[in-house]
């Protein structure tokens, strides 16, 4: 049977003097045991005991049967807010899950735990370097350095890195499942310069190269004369969220010094890898314990 939560509202309106005062009861009446509340009550558990809970576990403190809690359980894990299940496999958060927490983050606690590390990459480079992050199915800038002036209006933080042609851009999405790729190839896909390509097929094997050999580039597809490399910052999980990327003029970016620069960007990449996992999860959690205490 469903339960209902039943909340009394009394209202009083003033009438003329010597007559009472005309009330009305209104009952609004919540579910609170909806499908929707029942897949954020599993969704919940999941993300209170990461990798801990199989299928029985998650019955036994959801108090649902265990048919229902393995329908709900397929259910998240088919839309990708929950991944797990697969021979007694344990259940953790899916990645479109975690991309919406990332995405709702305040970014402050990015730029001071990234900025050393990128003010190290500027200055042993010379070049501007830079970390994006993915917003829905959109790169961003979210933190630069950049030594030189003329390069910073490339990589101001806000500024929108084109899945198709910036070398942060290919680094995120060429990790990302085949629903989000297949939404950003929908999209327009604009020809900046000669050197841009916006077929679908190339895209691909492009995404394909990045994850072949570890990092993107840029030839001269946003400016002509603007080069940049980037590579993936890989979670634990596999889960790809943010790139790390060094841009420039194209024949400083793209010559003799590019093995060592990539695997500069590899290195510091891997350093970020833990603190921006554990440092995005505790700025959602703060992000949700500030929208509480606002509504109550």
């Amino acid at each position: 049977m469903s339960r209902k939560l039943r909340q009394s509202i009394s209202i009083g309106f003033p009438c003329q003097q010597g007559q009472p005062k005309m009330e009305f009861d209104l009952t609004e009446q919540i579910d609170v045991d909806s499908p929707l509340e029942r897949y954020v009550r599993l969704l919940e558990l999941i993300a209170a005991f990461p990798d801990q809970l199989a299928l029985a576990d998650v019955a036994t403190l959801s108090d649902f049967p265990k048919t229902t809690a393995h329908r709900l359980l397929k259910g998240l894990v088919k839309a990708e807010l929950a991944i797990g299940g697969q021979g007694g496999r344990a259940y953790s958060i899916g990645p479109r899950l975690s991309r919406i927490l990332h995405a709702t983050a305040d970014d402050g606690w990015l730029e001071a735990l990234v900025r050393p590390f990128l003010a190290a990459l500027a200055e042993d480079s010379g070049e501007a370097c830079y970390l994006t992050k993915l917003v829905g199915s959109r790169v961003v800038v979210a933190v630069s350095q950049a030594p030189e002036v003329r390069w910073r209006s490339y990589v101001q933080p806000g500024i929108e890195m084109p899945p198709h042609a910036a070398a942060t851009g290919k680094a995120i999405m060429a990790y990302q499942n085949e629903r989000l790729i297949l939404q950003v190839l929908a999209t327009d896909l604009p020809k900046l310069t000669v050197n841009t390509r916006n077929d679908h097929g190339w895209i691909r094997r492009e995404f394909s190269l990045v994850r072949e050999r570890g990092y993107a580039t840029c030839i001269g597809e946003i400016d002509e004369g603007l080069g940049a490399i980037a590579v993936p910052i890989c979670q634990a999980n596999g889960l790809v969220l943010h790139a790390l990327g060094m841009t420039g003029p194209l024949q400083r970016i793209v010559n003799d010094q590019l093995s060592q620069r990539i695997a500069a960007l590899t290195t510091t990449a891997a350093l970020l890898a833990t603190k921006l996992a554990l440092g995005s999860r505790r700025a959602s959690l703060a992000s949700g314990c500030d929208d509480a205490e606002e509504a109550s």
